[in-house]
């Protein structure tokens, strides 16, 4: 198959289901972020990597709360540590409260660590010494913010916490997320309830940004 075979699917798939990509509409509106990366610079990619909530929905696989929270930590808290530079992808160590197993720490982990390039032991070992990735990211650190970011250069940090509490979202019905989750909910059922979720979503996005996530500056 073509691809321009391709491409026309693609099209009229998306045509097909404009209800659906309503929802996500918003997605254009949120703040990206900018990184430069060492070792792509090194290795011959002569461009510095533009990272979008769209990106960390890709790699989640789905949208909500819990991942918009993670997207907009990571980047307050680059922001915080590079001011008007650009963040340098590689060089940043993260570090998160819970342990590895513990609720949504999972989601927040994956998130810090696609934009920042921070892995555990099993991540890019680097080329003599230089452009590791390997043993950034850490679990069960001693903070009191849900994650820690550390400039591996200048040792500067800064602690991130999201809270939810203080702000009001649009409500959705939570019978359809049940009705959904046992098979048993209509597909108008299923498009009001993803339209709401995905509501809240960019609520917390673009309504409220500026309040869900805090800073504690520890360096």
């Amino acid at each position: 198959i073509s691809p321009p075979y391709n491409i026309f699917v693609l099209s009229n798939y998306k045509n097909q289901n404009k209800v659906n990509y309503m929802n996500i509409d918003f997605f254009q509106d949120v703040e990206t972020i900018i990184l430069k990366d060492k070792l792509g610079n090194f290795l011959g990619v002569d461009e510095d990597f533009v990272y979008t909530f769209q990106d960390v929905v890709k790699l989640s696989g789905h949208s909500c709360p819990t991942v918009a929270g993670a997207y907009l930590m990571t980047i307050k808290a680059l922001k915080e540590l590079y001011k008007d530079e650009l963040p340098v992808r590689g060089e940043i160590r993260v570090e998160l409260r819970d342990s590895k197993s513990s609720g949504t720490t999972g989601v927040l982990a994956n998130v810090a660590s696609f934009i920042t390039g921070a892995k555990e032991e099993d991540g890019f070992k680097g080329l003599q010494g230089q452009y590791f990735r390997n043993n950034l990211l850490k679990y069960e650190a001693p903070i009191k913010g849900d994650m820690r970011f550390t400039r591996v250069d200048n040792q500067e940090k800064v602690e991130v916490i999201y809270d939810l509490s203080n702000i009001s979202l649009s409500g959705f019905d939570g019978s359809l997320m049940q009705k959904g989750l046992q098979g048993v909910a209509t597909k108008e059922e299923l498009e009001t309830f993803g339209a709401a979720w995905q509501k809240r979503v960019s609520e917390i996005l673009l309504k409220y940004k500026d309040e869900v996530v805090k800073l504690i500056i520890n360096n």
